[in-house]
Formats: structure tokens, C-alpha cells, sequence
């Protein structure tokens, strides 16, 4: 009884054996179908940062629905790194020419597309179907697993903004008064000190204006809330903090 059992599995692996010998026309579509893969790797080589360290693992070449069209689905380093990022390429043979439609998951939006493209076409027979009527029939879009993005769904982001309130309170004022002046007499504001400026303007009598400065031989310079001038201190008196405290 043994002994038959091995001789019926002799028999069915010979029978295996005997269907699995290569036909001419199996080995004219082997052919093909290499030099399918050669033009999508030659054209994912031709988008690679380094064509020369680009490599490529899990590709497989499927018969497309439509006739003469072919999927190449794999993964490839075209960043030049060692990650593996996943492409599909379309190869149409028609009329002596090749055509090649590339996808490459290099962003968030084309690894969308190619998650679309791999689930539809990676698989013998995939791709859209044409009717008898030269119509294009294409299967329904599958649904993107979670946290996977869709265009529409994609927005740039904003660039980051100074806190600019945080600045300007962390930052000290470049013209800070330092005190303030009052005028004994009308007296001219001068855009200089030593008498030699022109005159900007005449203060009356009694004019408080803020000190941003001093000058040899006694001029000060001032302004309301920004230096707009200077006047001499004969004109003018310096306020004392106690004399400005009982005016307020």
C-alpha cells in the first residue's frame, strides 16, 4: 500500500514537471514582460537623486486588462538613502512604441496616488476594462486606509511667525526719556547743539518737553515722544523728580 502511494506521487509530480516545461510561447511573453520592467526601471532610474546606488527589491510585472498594457509595482531607493519608497509604472506597448505613466510615493499626495494605482492594478488582469464599444471602464476607487491623505486634504502650512508682542515688551525702547525740561523763556529748538543749528522751531514759555540726551555746554535734547531737537539751558531748567511729582 505504501509503496502505491509513492508511485502515485511520482506519477503527479512527474505530470507537475511535465506542465511546468517552458513553451515558446510562454518564453516570447517571459520576454516581453522583461522588457516591460527594464523601461519602468529605466524610467524610475531617470528620477533618482543617485542613478548610480539606486536599487530595487519586490518588483513584479502583471498583464494589464486592457491589451499591450502592463503594471510594474515595486519599490526603489530614488532618494538616494536607504529607504525603500513604492512606485507603480504603467507600460503600454502600442505600435512599436513604449509608454511609460510613472507614480512614486515621494510625498504624502503621490503616495496617495500610488496606494491607489497598486490596489487597482497590481494584480493580473488589473486596470481599467474596455468594452466592446471602445469604451474605458474603470473599477471603483478603493477606500484609503486611515490617516492616509488625499489631495484635497492637503494644505501648506503656515510659516512660523515671531511672536512680535513677546519682542517688542521683551525689548528695551531705543529712544527712552531721560527726565524732563521746562522752558523758562521762548527759546528755539535747534536740530544741533553749539548754537550753530538751524532752528526747527520756537518753544513758549512754560513748554514741558522729555529729555533723550545731553551735550557739552549745556544742551539738551528734546522731544515729546521721540528727540526732535536740541535747546540750550539758558532757555531751559531740568525738572527734579520731586518738583515733577508735586506738579502732577
Amino acid at each position: 500500500m505504501r509503496k502505491g502511494f509513492l508511485l502515485v506521487g511520482l506519477l503527479a509530480l512527474g505530470g507537475c514537471l511535465e506542465d511546468a516545461a517552458p513553451k515558446p510561447a510562454a518564453k516570447a511573453d517571459d520576454g516581453a514582460m522583461a522588457r516591460v520592467r527594464t523601461a519602468a526601471e529605466e524610467r524610475v532610474r531617470g528620477v533618482a537623486r543617485d542613478a548610480n546606488t539606486l536599487r530595487f527589491r519586490a518588483v513584479e510585472t502583471y498583464r494589464q486588462a486592457m491589451a499591450d498594457t502592463y503594471a510594474v509595482c515595486g519599490q526603489a531607493t530614488v532618494a538616494g538613502d536607504a529607504v525603500y519608497i513604492p512606485f507603480v509604472s504603467v507600460v503600454s506597448q502600442r505600435n512599436g512604441a513604449t509608454e511609460v505613466e510613472q507614480f512614486i510615493g515621494r510625498s504624502n499626495v503621490e503616495a496617495t496616488r500610488v496606494y491607489v494605482e497598486l490596489v487597482g492594478r497590481c494584480f493580473e488582469g488589473g486596470g481599467p476594462v474596455q468594452r466592446a464599444g471602445g469604451t474605458t471602464v474603470s473599477a471603483p476607487t478603493p477606500p484609503l486606509p486611515n490617516g492616509l491623505p488625499v489631495l484635497d486634504q492637503v494644505q501648506p502650512v503656515p510659516p512660523a511667525t515671531p511672536d512680535l508682542v513677546t519682542a517688542a515688551s521683551n525689548a528695551a525702547p531705543a529712544n527712552a526719556a531721560a527726565g524732563t525740561v521746562v522752558m523758562r523763556q521762548n527759546g528755539n529748538v535747534r536740530t544741533s547743539p553749539g548754537g550753530g543749528g538751524a532752528v526747527l522751531r520756537v518753544a513758549r514759555s512754560g513748554t514741558v518737553m522729555n529729555v533723550f540726551g545731553t551735550a557739552p555746554g549745556g544742551w539738551f535734547q528734546v522731544g515729546e515722544t521721540e528727540p526732535e531737537g536740541w535747546v540750550h539751558s539758558s532757555v531751559a531748567a531740568r525738572q527734579s523728580s520731586a518738583a515733577l511729582a508735586s506738579v502732577q
